[in-house]
């Protein structure tokens, strides 16, 4: 109406303007002015040259200064003249557009604002790439089926067309910059956060070892660390996650993100098989495919002859061990301590020993659980350093105190109702109770229910790699942090373990008011409680998450991404 008015048409002329000239069209579109009578194409021209509107693509955009419908019905010499009068507009000049175009540049402003947004606050999205897009790495997994025969034809296929892994940008960690030509290359992308790290390379030391004759220099292992997280990139940082965790093998950073990137890696872990001096991927794998790694290995050797693979040793790092002597460093990478405040006792988990110490509060020295002493621990003179087991210091083994064995034990937490100590047995996956008072370790499993198909009963299973980080006493039940399969268990005073809260193997962040099944969590660790609360560090989302004991709720006391809520790479 406001278009027409512009014109100075009366009322009447208005409702046969629109009974005549609508039918049906956009009033922005051609088919309006052509109801009229009118040339389009005069009328674009004229708004070309004197302002009386614009005409492009279908499309027009008309600036209305005080004219009637007769201006526009001009014959050509009198539009020139009035063109000629009437040149230039004024700012004060209406903008007619459309409801569709306006919508459109508010949904264009909308996802460019987005896109900027997100690309700011998920990491994710720099490691992004048009490769990863195409799944080019994923036709490099192996066939599922097949034989030797099978896979070694579809290593050949990738001497050829397989992608080319970029090495070029490597920080190296804890060797120099090695020669990587004539030698096939086992590439373990990871990173520090990856509560699975330990478990993937103990697979692979496996491997190797089994393998040590076959290999024999002509294949080159290494650890290339891929950061999810900025902090991780700090060289110094790996550096010391690799000494914890006692590699002995050479580990890079791909501090750019160029391999990853060059090859189109999509999850962490990733186990890799690179050909000689090309570096082309003959194999990828990921989750369960890494248990073919061994099958893998021999096929890709059986394609090169031994005079075209180096035999030289590969430069190794120099790894230090614990010493058994009594100079000794007294802890190595402790993770957590628990305090007796009613007895006076500190304990103390040291996990890089795979041990539990128990000091007074002043730091003396009274008892070690898991592994066995040398001597008698209330000597004075053993009673100032840390005492070694003469034989391997982890491993699984309940018992006494000193036939005991832990494999990096985590959390622990005091039961003072029952005179216990909770342990979150990280390497054996499950959780360790020492009784004070027995000088005895039981362990406790996490055991999941699973129907199978057509079955009509539930079948117990136990989890294979729920790694168990932290544990925290409340009102005599044990809270565990099994930051592996992403949920929270409840280990309660009659001694039955009850999965409590987070969905196994989902991993997000979701707040619920009411019923701990919906919450869920990617990667707790971390865990302290009162009567009526559990706070849980969340690290994959960077949050703190608070579970109302009492009103079965999960919220989000501090941190992560405020806008994009199931951001885990903020």
């Amino acid at each position: 109406e406001e278009f027409l008015e512009g014109f100075r048409l009366g009322d009447g002329y208005l409702n046969e303007c629109l009974e005549e000239g609508w039918n049906g069209v956009n009033m922005t579109r051609v088919g309006f002015l052509e109801g009229f009578g009118l040339d389009v194409k005069k009328v674009c021209e004229s708004g070309r040259r004197g302002g009386l509107g614009v005409c492009k693509r279908s499309r027009l955009v008309l600036r209305v200064r005080n004219r009637n419908l007769d201006d526009v019905r001009l014959d050509e010499k009198e539009e020139d003249d009035d063109v000629q009068e009437g040149s230039g507009l004024e700012d004060s000049d209406v903008i007619i557009v459309s409801r569709r175009e306006l919508l459109a540049a508010i949904f264009a402003a909308f996802g460019f604002t987005s896109t900027i947004l997100a690309a700011q606050r998920y990491s994710s999205i720099r490691r992004w790439s048009f490769t990863a897009f195409r799944g080019v790495l994923r036709e490099r997994y192996p066939p599922t089926s097949g034989n030797s025969v099978a896979l070694a034809r579809f290593m050949m296929e990738g001497i050829k067309n397989g992608p080319i892994a970029n090495l070029k940008n490597l920080t190296w960690i804890n060797v120099q910059p090695p020669r990587l030509k004539d030698r096939l290359l086992l590439v373990h992308i990871w990173r520090m956060s990856d509560v699975r790290t330990m478990d993937i390379m103990a697979r692979l030391e496996k491997v190797i070892f089994g393998m040590k004759k076959e290999l024999s220099g002509a294949v080159a292992t290494l650890s290339v660390h891929c950061a999810k997280f900025d902090s991780e990139r700090i060289p110094p940082f790996i550096q010391e996650a690799a000494e914890e965790m006692r590699w002995r093998h050479s580990v890079a950073s791909d501090t750019d993100l160029s391999l990853w990137k060059s090859i189109g890696v999509e999850a962490w872990p990733t186990i890799l098989i690179l050909s000689p001096n090309d570096h082309r991927v003959l194999v990828a794998l990921t989750g369960d495919r890494i248990g073919r790694l061994e099958e893998c290995l021999y096929a890709s050797l059986s394609l090169y002859k031994k005079a075209q693979l180096q035999t030289s040793s590969f430069p190794l790092p120099k790894v230090m061990k614990p010493s058994m002597t009594w100079d000794a460093p007294l802890l190595r990478y402790p993770s957590r301590i628990a305090i007796d405040t009613k007895g006076g006792r500190l304990f103390i988990s040291d996990s890089g020993n795979s041990r539990i110490l128990v000091t007074t509060l002043e730091g003396r020295f009274l008892m070690q659980i898991g592994g066995s002493a040398r001597t008698d621990p209330m000597d004075a003179e053993v009673a100032q350093h840390v005492l070694y087991s003469e034989g391997e210091n982890e491993g699984y083994r309940d018992g006494s105190f000193q036939d005991a064995l832990f494999k990096n034990p985590q959390g622990i937490a005091f039961n003072a109702l029952k005179n216990e100590l909770a342990v979150a047995d990280t390497g054996n996956n499950c959780l360790r109770i020492a009784n004070l008072e027995e000088r005895s370790v039981r362990s406790v499993n996490f055991v999941s229910s699973i129907k199978d198909a057509g079955a009509k009963e539930l079948t117990t299973k136990r989890m294979t790699s729920p790694k168990p980080w932290d544990v925290s006493v409340s009102s005599g039940n044990v809270y565990i942090s099994l930051a592996g399969s992403n949920t929270i268990w409840r280990l309660d005073p009659f001694g039955d373990m009850i999965h409590f809260c987070g969905r196994t193997g989902v991993a997000g962040r979701v707040d619920v008011e009411s019923g701990y099944g919906g919450g869920l969590f990617a990667r707790p660790n971390g865990m302290c409680g009162k009567q009526s609360s559990l706070f849980v560090v969340d690290s994959d989302s960077s949050t703190v998450r608070e579970i109302g004991l009492g009103e079965k709720a999960v919220r989000t006391v501090v941190g992560g991404d405020s806008i994009f809520l199931g951001n885990l790479s903020a």
